[in-house]
């Protein structure tokens, strides 16, 4: 069967073009992207903000309204989706677009307030090394911001158990907890964000206390 991992960008290439136009997008990314946005807003304002698997920059522009002085960097592995993205930002100051996977972020250690990714995550390819690799582009206190489908609940259970590969997966509570433990997050804590019985889960993990 074929695993829909971070380097398997042949789909969203061709999703690129229409993909601002899906239902998906009204139903699901946005009501997600706001719930990251309003955490994103929580606390002390983010100076950098990195997305990972931007897609076209939805999320991005939506945090370009809320943080209009914030520096904002998309990353994603699918030359259409960054192609799109970059077309979004044209002449708009602040915000780049860079084409690179999870695992090997074309930025500097310790460059960003602020890590998010939303329904991303389970495509990526090699969860541990990927998350070690958003550990290593935070600043001391930094947050990484995840939002995905997790596999907790009676839902959440069966998709964990239909889509489970060893590199690729919508990881249940314990199995993300290691990940978190082994890349080097010091906290942190999960809310469900869509309703009940929707296994859509906003996860808040800190290079360092969550109350600090």
């Amino acid at each position: 069967m074929k695993q829909w991992i971070h380097g398997d960008t042949g789909h969203f290439d061709r999703w690129s073009a229409t993909y601002d136009r899906s239902l998906l997008q009204r139903l699901l990314f946005d009501r997600v992207h706001r719930h990251v946005c309003a955490a994103l807003l929580e606390g002390r304002v983010p100076a950098t903000v990195v997305d990972v698997g931007c897609g076209t920059g939805r999320l991005l522009e939506m945090i370009r309204r809320r943080l209009p002085d914030a520096e904002l960097v998309g990353v994603d592995s699918s030359e259409g989706m960054v192609s799109v993205a970059r077309s979004r930002f044209a002449g708009v100051r602040g915000v780049r677009i860079e084409a690179g996977s999870a695992r090997h972020l074309p930025l500097e250690g310790g460059s960003a307030d602020v890590v998010t990714t939303t329904l991303s995550f389970h495509h990526w390819d090699e969860h541990g090394d990927s998350l070690r690799e958003v550990v290593r582009v935070l600043r001391p206190g930094g947050r990484l911001l995840l939002a995905d489908v997790l596999g907790i609940g009676l839902f959440g259970r069966l998709v964990h158990r239909l889509g489970h590969r060893d590199s690729s997966a919508f990881r249940d509570a314990g199995e993300l907890s290691s990940l978190l433990a082994g890349a080097g997050f010091a906290s942190w804590r999960r809310r469900r964000i869509l309703g009940p019985g929707i296994p859509v889960f906003l996860v808040e993990a800190r290079v360092g206390r969550l109350d600090a």
